[in-house]
C-alpha cells in the first residue's frame, strides 16, 4: 500500500468515525412495562395488534358500523391530517433531492454603437480594409449555455433527511391518533343515543305512570278519603318529572349533531334501530394484553418521533463545523460581432469548486448545546407519555371493572323492584291490595330502570374508553366493516 492509498483509507476512516459523532444514530430508550394491571389483567409476550382490530364488530351493530367507516372517510379534521402528511411527504422528497445537483440555463445579448470614432487600420489590417479609416461602429455580443451546480454538507443533508422522515412518521402518527379519536368520538356518542332515547321512555313512563297516580289521588281527595298534603307531593313529583323532558330532548339533539359533525355533515337527526339493552358486553374486552399494546399508541409514537426529530437536530447542529462543498460550472458558446470589423465565435467551458467551513463561530457550540437540551426535553417528554400511557391503560380497565360491578348491582336493585312489583299486582288481583299501592310500587320500578340504564350508558362508556386507551381500530382496513 502506497502513502497516497494509506493516506485515502485514514481519511475515509476518520470520516466515518466523524459520522457516529457528529451524526448521532437513534436508539429507542428502554422501557420498563407492567407485567399485570390492577384489575388482574396479565400483559402477555405477545405482538398482537389491537390497531387492527375493529373491536365495535363485536356488537354486531351495523348502524355503528356504518358511522364510523362514514365519518373515517369524511371527517374534516382527519383530511386537515392527511393533507399534513402529503406536506411532510414532500418534504422528505426536496430533502433527499439535496443530494441532486441543480442545472439551470443561462443566457446573454447585448448590443451597441460606437460615435465619435476614427480608426485608422495599419499594418497588414490595411491591407484587409482597402478603405482606410473606420467611424461608428455597430456591435452585438450573445452569449448562452448551461450552468451546473452543485452545493452539499454531507452531515447536514443527511441529518436533514432523518429530521424529515421523523417529520413524516409525527405527521402519520398524528393522523392515527385522528382516527383512534374519531371512532372513540362516533362510537361514544352512538352509545349515549341510545342511551339517552332509552331515558327518554322510561321518562315518558315514569310521568304516565305519575299521571294516573295524581289522578287517584285527586279522586280520593274529592271523596274525603285523604286530605291535599299528599295530592300537593304528588304534584310537585308531576311537575319535577315532567321538568326533565326538554333537558333529555336537548341532550338527544345536541348528540346527533355532535354525531352529524363527525361524519362530515351538516345537523339533523340520526337514525337508529337497536336497544341499548340489545348488547351482550361479556365478551367485549379482552382478558389479558399483548406486551406489544402500548406501542402501537399514536401519542407514544408521535413522542417517540419527537425524539428522533431532537437526534436528528443535534447532527445539524453539528454539521456547521464540518466545510460545505460547492461545485459549479459552465458550458455553451458565445459570439462577439464588429458589423464593420470582425465577427468571432467559440464554445467554452469552466469548472470552479470551493469549500467553507467556520473556523471560529461562537455561536455554534451554543447551538449544539441547544441542540442537546431538546433531545433531553424530548427524551424525558417521551419517558412521561409511557408512564401516562400505563396508568390511562390501569384507569381504564379498573373504571370498567368497577362500571361493570355497579351495574350488577343496579340489575340486582332492579329486578327486587321488579319482584316487589309483582307481589304488589298479585294483592291487587286479588283484592288485597289497592291500585294506588300498586302504583306506588310502580315507580319503584321505573326509578330503578331509570338508574340501570344510565349505568348501562356508563358500562358502554367505560368500554369506548378501554379500547381507546389500548389504540384498538385506528389501522383497520376498509373492508373489515361497509359503508351504506
Amino acid at each position: 500500500m502506497n502513502r497516497k492509498q494509506l493516506g485515502l483509507l485514514i481519511s475515509l476512516s476518520s470520516i466515518l468515525g466523524g459520522c457516529a459523532l457528529f451524526s448521532p444514530s437513534y436508539v429507542a430508550p428502554q422501557i420498563d412495562a407492567p407485567q399485570s394491571l390492577r384489575n388482574g389483567s396479565i400483559v402477555e409476550s405477545s405482538a398482537e395488534d389491537f390497531s387492527q382490530m375493529a373491536w365495535w364488530g363485536k356488537f354486531n351493530d351495523l348502524t355503528l358500523d356504518n358511522l364510523i367507516m362514514r365519518a373515517l372517510h369524511n371527517n374534516n379534521q382527519l383530511k386537515i391530517a392527511q393533507a399534513n402528511i402529503s406536506q411532510a411527504q414532500a418534504q422528505l422528497k426536496a430533502a433527499q433531492y439535496a443530494w441532486i445537483p441543480t442545472l439551470n440555463a443561462s443566457g446573454l445579448g447585448l448590443a451597441g454603437n460606437t460615435y465619435a470614432t476614427n480608426l485608422t487600420p495599419q499594418g497588414s489590417l490595411s491591407q484587409l480594409m482597402p478603405n482606410g479609416s473606420v467611424g461608428n461602429t455597430n456591435f452585438s455580443v450573445w452569449q448562452g449555455g448551461f450552468v451546473p451546480s452543485y452545493s452539499f454538507n454531507v452531515f447536514a443533508n443527511i441529518n436533514q433527511t432523518k429530521l424529515a422522515k421523523a417529520s413524516l412518521e409525527l405527521q402519520t402518527a398524528a393522523a392515527n391518533a385522528t382516527k383512534l379519536s374519531i371512532i372513540g368520538q362516533v362510537s361514544g356518542a352512538y352509545f349515549m343515543l341510545l342511551g339517552q332515547r332509552k331515558q327518554l321512555l322510561l321518562q315518558q313512563q315514569t310521568i304516565n305512570d305519575l299521571t294516573i297516580l295524581y289522578q287517584l289521588q285527586e279522586l280520593k281527595v274529592k271523596v274525603g278519603n285523604s286530605d291535599n298534603l299528599s295530592l300537593t307531593l304528588l304534584q310537585q313529583q308531576l311537575e319535577d318529572a315532567r321538568s326533565k323532558l326538554p333537558a333529555i330532548e336537548n341532550s338527544i339533539a345536541q348528540t346527533e349533531n355532535a354525531l352529524q359533525i363527525l361524519l362530515g355533515n351538516n345537523p339533523g337527526a340520526i337514525t337508529t334501530t337497536r336497544d341499548i339493552d340489545d348488547y351482550d358486553l361479556q365478551t367485549i374486552i379482552p382478558a389479558n394484553l399483548p406486551s406489544a399494546v402500548l406501542k402501537n399508541r399514536p401519542d407514544i409514537l408521535m413522542a417517540e418521533d419527537n425524539l428522533k426529530m431532537a437526534n436528528a437536530n443535534i447532527g445539524l447542529a453539528n454539521a456547521t463545523f464540518f466545510p460545505t462543498i460547492s461545485l459549479t460550472g459552465n458550458i455553451g458558446a458565445a459570439s462577439v460581432a464588429l458589423s464593420n470589423l470582425f465577427s468571432i465565435g467559440t464554445g467554452f467551458w469552466f469548472v470552479q469548486a470551493a469549500a467553507n467551513m467556520p473556523i471560529l463561530n461562537a455561536s455554534s457550540f451554543e447551538q449544539v448545546k441547544a441542540a442537546k437540551g431538546g433531545y433531553y426535553v424530548a427524551y424525558y417528554n417521551y419517558m412521561q407519555t409511557v408512564k401516562s400511557a400505563f396508568a390511562d391503560v390501569d384507569n381504564s380497565l379498573t373504571n370498567q371493572d368497577k362500571v361493570n360491578q355497579q351495574y350488577l348491582a343496579g340489575q340486582k336493585s332492579q329486578a327486587a323492584s321488579w319482584h316487589y312489583y309483582q307481589l304488589v299486582l298479585v294483592q291487587y288481583q286479588i283484592g288485597t291490595g289497592n291500585k294506588i299501592s300498586l302504583l306506588n310500587a310502580k315507580l319503584v320500578t321505573d326509578s330503578a330502570l331509570l338508574n340501570l340504564n344510565q349505568l348501562k350508558m356508563q358500562q358502554l362508556a367505560s368500554i369506548v374508553q378501554v379500547y381507546q386507551s389500548l389504540a384498538g381500530g385506528y389501522n383497520v382496513t376498509e373492508s373489515a366493516t361497509s359503508l351504506d
